[in-house]
C-alpha cells in the first residue's frame, strides 16, 4: 500500500511539474503548435492560469518595497497590497471581457475562459524573469541599471508575444485579423471603462440625492 501511495504521489508531482513548467515552456518555444494543443488537446489547465496570475500579484507586492534602491521609484508610504492586486487582476478581466465581446461578433472561436487562460499563461515569462530580476536589482551597480531594464523589457516582450499567438490560435484568426481584433479590444475596454464610470457617477449622484433628502427630513422633524 505504501509503495502504491509513493507511486501515486510521484505521478502527481511529475504532472504538476509538467503543467506548471514544461508545458508553458513548450508553448513559449512553439507558440502555434503549443497553443493548438492548449486549445484542443487538454494542455490548458485552469489552476495553472490562476496560479501564475496570483504569482504575479505576489511578486509585484514584494517588488514594491524590496526592489533595489537604484531602480525603485516607489514611495513606501503609498504601499497598498489591495491596490497592487487590483491593478493586475482588473486589466486581465477587462481584456478578457473586451476581447470576448468583440471576437464573438466576428467569428472568433475562443471562449471567455480560454481567453482568460491565454492572458494568464502569457504572464508566465514575465513572472519568471521578474523573480531573478528582483534579486539582481539589489546587487547591481549604477552602470548595470540598463541590464535590469533590459530584462524587464524582455519579459514584457515575451508576454505580448505569447498573448498575441495565443489569441491568434484560439480564435483561429490570421495575423491581420488578430491585430484588428486587438485594436477593437482596446476600444471595447474603453467603452467598458466609460460605462463603469457612468454607472458609478449615477450611483454617486443617487446617493447624494438620498442623503440630502434624509438630512433635510432629520432637520425638519428633529
Amino acid at each position: 500500500m505504501s509503495r502504491i501511495k509513493d507511486i501515486k504521489y510521484k505521478e502527481m508531482f511529475h504532472k504538476l511539474i509538467k503543467d506548471i513548467f514544461i508545458d508553458p515552456f513548450y508553448i513559449l518555444t512553439h507558440p502555434l503548435k503549443g497553443f493548438d494543443e492548449f486549445k484542443f488537446s487538454g494542455m490548458r489547465k485552469r489552476y495553472v492560469a490562476i496560479f501564475y496570475l496570483l504569482m504575479l500579484c505576489l511578486i509585484r507586492i514584494i517588488s514594491f518595497n524590496q526592489t533595489g534602491f537604484l531602480v525603485n521609484t516607489n514611495n513606501p508610504d503609498e504601499f497598498n497590497a489591495i491596490k497592487i492586486i487590483l491593478l493586475i487582476i482588473v486589466p486581465v478581466v477587462l481584456f478578457t471581457i473586451g476581447n470576448w465581446s468583440f471576437t464573438t461578433l466576428f467569428d472568433g472561436k475562443g471562449k471567455m475562459e480560454e481567453i482568460f487562460s491565454v492572458i494568464c499563461y502569457a504572464l508566465i515569462p514575465f513572472v519568471w524573469i521578474s523573480i531573478p530580476n528582483l534579486i539582481y536589482s539589489n546587487i547591481l551597480i549604477a552602470e548595470e541599471v540598463g541590464f535590469y531594464h533590459a530584462f524587464n523589457y524582455l519579459g514584457i516582450f515575451l508576454m505580448i508575444y505569447m498573448a498575441f499567438f495565443g489569441l491568434l490560435v484560439i480564435h483561429e484568426y490570421g495575423v491581420l485579423k488578430n491585430i484588428v481584433s486587438l485594436i477593437f479590444t482596446a476600444v471595447a475596454i474603453g467603452i467598458i471603462i466609460f460605462i463603469g464610470f457612468l454607472i458609478l457617477t449615477i450611483f454617486q449622484q443617487l446617493y447624494d440625492f438620498i442623503s440630502s433628502i434624509y438630512r433635510e427630513f432629520i432637520m425638519r422633524y428633529r
